[in-house]
């Protein structure tokens, strides 16, 4: 089940306007496991992404979570991918995507580390406000049903 976000809708998103916002390495074999599923069963979840506009007036979306997803439709043939599309900040978008891979996976200290030097190169101070934490933590887990 999706949980919904107030500014969040489905939508089909050309996979050539997706930008990867915090890319990981995954498993060959993990990565055939998804590809394999959704060619079976199709895509169970969608990815979740976030609008922007550039200069030249296109809108391309940033992708916050579904990496795995998104490369195996790639792999796919396809041309489109279903997508949750929220409006979220570039802060809260990269700190939502960075949550999503250290939740999904056991990390090892150094990969912990290197998460949160990547938070603290991005601008994000560990002495900022609590309110402000809980509603990146509540922005998250509201919008990202990864």
């Amino acid at each position: 089940m999706i949980k919904e976000h107030p500014s969040s809708n489905l939508q089909m998103i050309p996979i050539d306007k997706i930008e990867v916002l915090n890319p990981r390495d995954r498993n060959g074999r993990i990565f055939d496991d998804i590809v394999g599923n959704i060619k079976n069963i199709g895509l169970k979840k969608p990815i979740t992404v976030t609008p922007r506009k550039y200069s030249d007036g296109e809108e391309r979306f940033l992708l916050i979570c579904g990496e795995g997803r998104l490369k195996a439709f790639k792999s796919l043939g396809e041309t489109t991918i279903p997508a949750m599309v929220v409006r979220v900040s570039d802060e809260d978008a990269f700190i939502m995507s960075l949550a999503e891979n250290i939740a999904r996976r056991q990390g090892r200290t150094l990969e912990l580390l290197a998460g949160i030097e990547q938070l603290r190169d991005q601008g994000y101070d560990k002495k900022q406000s609590p309110r402000r934490r809980v509603l990146v933590r509540t922005t998250f887990m509201a919008s990202c049903s990864c």
